[in-house]
């Protein structure tokens, strides 16, 4: 049986993570996004980044 990465548990199944490649478990990650939970915390931060990014390009505009 394969062992997760993340909780070094004995499982039935892992997913390989498409950002950092680990192979996790159901409970360690969201297997249907490929995201391990260390990496789903970085895509949520790197996604209000360029939401901040949006706000500032818009403000921009509106200036013009």
């Amino acid at each position: 049986m394969p062992i997760c990465a993340i909780c070094g548990e004995e499982v039935e199944h892992v997913t390989k993570c498409k950002m950092c490649g680990e192979k996790f478990c159901s409970d360690c990650g969201e297997p249907d996004e490929k995201l391990c939970i260390y990496c789903v915390d970085e895509d949520d931060d790197w996604d209000d980044d360029e939401d901040f990014k949006e706000d500032e390009d818009a403000e921009e505009e509106d200036e013009e």
